[in-house]
């Protein structure tokens, strides 16, 4: 199976270094990945160090890895013109950012269960979610989206969804970019309203989400954009928001007690060194914004 995966960036190097580390050592037998970063054009030493790597990954079987640069109109139109460039053999696309991580056999495993589930167009993982220094604060279950709740809560997290790229050319599925925070939770709520047929599979984890501090979700940005899209919403819905996101989270805390709950996970914290193995003292579904003290090996 073929998998394009998008990352964009825009000055964030050390972490998009990370990143593209975490994509390419996802090789494996079955499993071929085309990697491309579409940089906003950085000035700090981004277009060079990607030069450099492209150079020195030529020929390696079984990854192809892209870049482009130059001035985009934000994170949501790189990602639009990332996807321009599918290719005509990938099998499936998902959405990396440059602070985000995959797991070890991530991708071999998302493989496995996509010829599993035939019948699902975009397969829903779940992910850990750590702090700027790569300490765990909590893991995070996907649901079932629903059509109803999916246009007030964001239900669907980028980090850990996967595409059936035939559906994705099919829907011809873009970020709208008017919005520059929540593209992508207006993305998947049309998505469930096209009838693209997502799976939740809660017990895969593959994906880190770092809190850096700098996240759009958690900004004016986001603030401001919400009364646009509440302009596109039943006032009686967005009424309900409350509830919906206390319906949503339900089903997460269902979906985390039916799981086994995650002992330890592996990332990389330099951007020159190999992935650091850490165990997780007490796992938690809880996102709160504290981290805690946890064994390396």
């Amino acid at each position: 199976m073929k998998f394009y995966i998008v990352t964009p960036t825009f000055n964030a190097l050390s972490w998009l270094q990370r990143c593209i580390r975490s994509v390419a050592d996802q090789v494996a037998e079955g499993v071929e990945i085309h990697h491309h970063v579409q940089d906003g054009g950085s000035t700090d030493g981004t277009p060079a160090w990607l030069q450099t790597w492209q150079e020195e990954h030529q020929g390696v079987q079984g990854y192809i890895f892209s870049f482009e640069s130059g001035k985009d109109a934000g994170m949501y139109d790189a990602l639009n013109r990332a996807w321009e460039k599918i290719p005509s053999d990938a099998d499936v696309t998902a959405h990396l950012n440059s602070d985000e991580q995959y797991l070890p056999e991530a991708l071999k495993n998302v493989s496995t269960e996509m010829l599993a589930h035939p019948d699902a167009d975009i397969l829903a993982c779940a992910f850990i979610i750590v702090d700027g220094e790569g300490r765990y604060i909590c893991h995070r279950r996907p649901v079932s989206p629903l059509s109803l709740r999916s246009r007030v809560v964001c239900e669907l997290n980028t980090c850990a969804c996967f595409h059936r790229v035939s559906v994705f050319k099919e829907h011809g599925i873009r970020f709208d970019t008017r919005y520059r925070s929540i593209a992508d939770m207006v993305m998947y709520r049309d998505i469930i309203r096209y009838g693209i047929r997502v799976k939740a599979l809660p017990g895969l984890l593959t994906s880190t989400f770092a809190v850096t501090g700098s996240n759009l979700a958690w900004t004016e940005v986001t603030e401001a954009e919400m009364p646009l899209l509440e302009a596109e919403t039943p006032g009686w819905l967005t009424r309900c928001k409350k509830v919906m996101n206390l319906w949503s989270n339900l089903g997460r805390r269902v979906n985390d007690w039916l799981c086994d709950a995650p002992q330890s996970y592996a990332l990389f914290l330099k951007s020159d060194a190999g992935r650091t193995l850490k165990n997780i003292k007490h796992p938690t579904a809880h996102w709160g914004m504290r981290s805690e003290a946890i064994d390396e090996d």
